[in-house]
């Protein structure tokens, strides 16, 4: 199907693949805290649970995944992250 400006719309396979990386690339974001406005809590929260956003337990997949990535690389800090991130979201609302 092609949009009115002539783009192709995503399928429902991906546009969930989109907001599942989407979900990913803000996770990691605020786990290496390197930016200041993607090292603010609230932001990664607004991000995974906006309109484009994922259900909590596929943000707890995610998170689940990227602590299982090898390649991505842990320090003592960036655990801290995502250890208050993932207490934040169990504790949230969705």
């Amino acid at each position: 199907m092609v949009s009115k400006w002539g783009g192709e719309y995503m399928s429902g396979s991906d546009l969930r693949e989109w907001r599942l990386r989407r979900a990913r690339g803000a996770i990691e974001e605020y786990v290496r805290g390197v930016k200041k406005k993607v090292s603010d809590i609230n932001w990664v929260l607004g991000v995974l649970k906006g309109p484009f956003g994922v259900s909590k337990e596929e943000a707890l997949m995610i998170m689940a995944q990227l602590r299982n990535d090898v390649t991505f690389m842990w320090d003592p800090e960036r655990l801290e992250r995502m250890e208050k991130l993932e207490r934040r979201i169990k504790a949230e609302e969705w």
